[in-house]
């Protein structure tokens, strides 16, 4: 079996819409782009408002600290115990995708609140709440990570939450599964979800 495509995921182009398969490796790299178009499938984030504000949780001691847009890049501090805070890839407006390797770091550790979206290639339903996940992920840059798993090349992910069939959406916070729901959400419902954990 052809072990690149097996850790493979289908990323949709932000233009024209075609499904392109990226590697795990190659997945958020600034180099991949659409087959069809050319247009960049990882955009860069937007630069945040210098007024903004971000609420980053400690991997350390979990501790919740607001952060301002122009200290993002700055290596800013915790709080609590100064440990570094975790602001790279705060803002990216696409998911993130998370494998049975990654999930700790990108999920678990993650300094802000995260919807995991399970999904898989051969199911029609997932085509269909995937643009609204998408458009989630890029209004809520900075507030929520938004990731994906494949659940058909990450069977321990699987396995772990006992996914039986997809979509099927999670909310982690603080490195704890909080909320499981079945099928997919509209936007103003993920945001409603969202918010408590804000």
């Amino acid at each position: 079996m052809d072990t690149s495509t097996a850790t493979a995921d289908i990323v949709r182009c932000p233009q024209c819409r075609a499904g392109n398969r990226i590697p795990a490796e190659k997945n958020g790299s600034p180099a991949a782009r659409c087959g069809r178009c050319g247009a960049q499938l990882f955009p860069a984030p937007a630069e945040p408002p210098p007024e903004a504000v971000y609420k980053v949780r400690c991997a350390g001691c979990g501790a919740k600290n607001r952060v301002p847009a122009g200290r993002l890049d700055g290596s800013p501090l915790c709080g609590k115990c100064k440990q570094p805070l975790p602001t790279r890839d705060l803002l990216s407006p696409v998911p993130v995708f998370v494998t049975d390797d990654n999930f700790e770091d990108k999920v678990l550790k993650s300094p802000l609140p995260v919807l995991l979206f399970a999904w898989a290639p051969w199911c029609p339903s997932c085509s269909a709440v995937t643009p609204t996940i998408e458009q989630f992920a890029r209004e809520s840059a900075g507030r929520v990570r938004v990731v994906k798993v494949n659940i058909d090349t990450s069977r321990g992910l699987a396995d772990r939450f006992s996914i039986m069939s997809v979509p099927f959406l999670f909310v982690f916070d603080n490195g704890e599964l909080k909320e499981s729901m079945p099928g997919g959400l509209q936007k103003h419902e993920l945001m409603l979800k969202m918010a408590r954990y804000l």
